[in-house]
C-alpha cells in the first residue's frame, strides 16, 4: 500500500517499543506476538482484524487515514492518562457515547495498552454490540 505523504510519525513508548503511525503501517505500531493460522502471515491477520474492528458498525468502511488518525489519538489519550495517573473511566465513557470509529478506537486502545482493563472493556463492548462479537473475537485473537 502506498504511504500517505505528510503524515508524521507518532512516537510513544509501549512495552519498550515505539508507536508509529502511517496509512500503510496501521499494524506496525503493535508488536507481532500472534502465531495463528498457517499460510496467512501474522501481520496480515492483525491488519485485517484491526481494520474490521475499527470499521465495525459503520455504514461504509472508513479510510485508512481516518483509522490511523483516530486510533493514534485514542492511544495518545490512554498513554497520557496512564502517565499522569488519571482514571480513564470518564474519557472512555465519553468516547463510547460517540459511537462509530471513535468508540471502536477507544476500546482498541484500552485493549492493547491496558491489559488489566482489557477483559472488562471487551465484555462491555460485547454486551453493547452483540452483533460485533465476531470482529471482537478476531481482534482479541491477534492482540
Amino acid at each position: 500500500m502506498p504511504r500517505l505523504q505528510g503524515w508524521r510519525d507518532e512516537v510513544g513508548a509501549r512495552e519498550g517499543g515505539v508507536l508509529r503511525s502511517g496509512a500503510d503501517e496501521i499494524v506496525a505500531v503493535m508488536d507481532d506476538r500472534f502465531a495463528g493460522d498457517a499460510g496467512v502471515p501474522a501481520g496480515e491477520r492483525r491488519r485485517a482484524a484491526l481494520i474490521a474492528f475499527l470499521g465495525a458498525g459503520m455504514g461504509s468502511p472508513p479510510s485508512k487515514a481516518l483509522m490511523v488518525e483516530v486510533l493514534a489519538g485514542a492511544r495518545r489519550a490512554v498513554a497520557l492518562h496512564q502517565l499522569h495517573g488519571r482514571a480513564l473511566d470518564e474519557w472512555l465513557a465519553g468516547e463510547v457515547r460517540l459511537r462509530g470509529i471513535r468508540e471502536n478506537a477507544a476500546v482498541l486502545a484500552v485493549l492493547e495498552l491496558l491489559p488489566g482493563r482489557g477483559e472488562e472493556a471487551a465484555r462491555a463492548y460485547r454486551r453493547e454490540h452483540p452483533d460485533r462479537a465476531g470482529v471482537l473475537g478476531d481482534l482479541l485473537a491477534v492482540l
